[in-house]
């Protein structure tokens, strides 16, 4: 059997992801677990979803630094709605919060944001794929993101077959 600590603060904001993906049990048990702490044990034939789990909690609360004219912006990743460019400029948008200057090139943004579920939709575009709430097709074999804040985004003919493998509707052709 493992067991696994966590901060039940922490543990709160993403239980429920966390029980919809992984077949877990949680304890509460005070002879289990520290009065500030939340268990979590997984079976011997759940060993394999270790490392899954480890890297979905990792990937919840990651943080980024990103260079801003006046110094560095540490951010959660989490927060990051979409970023997009203007010339030279890229712009942060996030989370009830107001856009943040960028200064790093999108395509660096896109190599780094990559493994975190963050996809270019076009050429000035980068969303993140956790903050879409509908996607409708749209004229000229494009598509139309709705985000949860409201915004809408268009995904651009060139990137729409990459997008679509990404969220595993479509197979990637050789």
């Amino acid at each position: 059997m493992i067991k696994i600590i966590w901060n039940r603060e922490d543990f709160e904001k993403i239980q429920d992801k966390i029980l919809n993906q992984f077949n877990l049990s949680i304890t509460t048990n005070p002879n289990d677990v520290p009065e500030h702490k939340i268990g979590l044990i997984l079976e011997d034939d759940q060993k394999e979803n270790l490392h899954a789990l480890v890297e979905a909690l990792m990937k919840e609360s990651y943080q980024m630094l990103f260079p801003t004219p006046e110094g560095y912006l540490q951010m959660p990743l989490k927060h990051i709605t979409y970023l997009e460019a203007f010339g030279d400029e890229i712009f942060m948008h996030l989370d009830k919060q107001s856009s943040q200057l960028i200064k790093q090139p999108l395509y660096q943004l896109e190599e780094m944001l990559k493994p975190y579920h963050f996809l270019r939709i076009g050429k000035s575009f980068i969303v993140n794929m956790t903050k879409i709430r509908y996607i409708r097709t749209s004229f000229n074999a494009k598509l139309d993101l709705e985000l949860i804040d409201g915004t809408h985004l268009e995904v651009s003919r060139s990137f729409v077959k990459d997008f679509k493998y990404a969220l595993g509707i479509q197979k990637k052709e050789e």
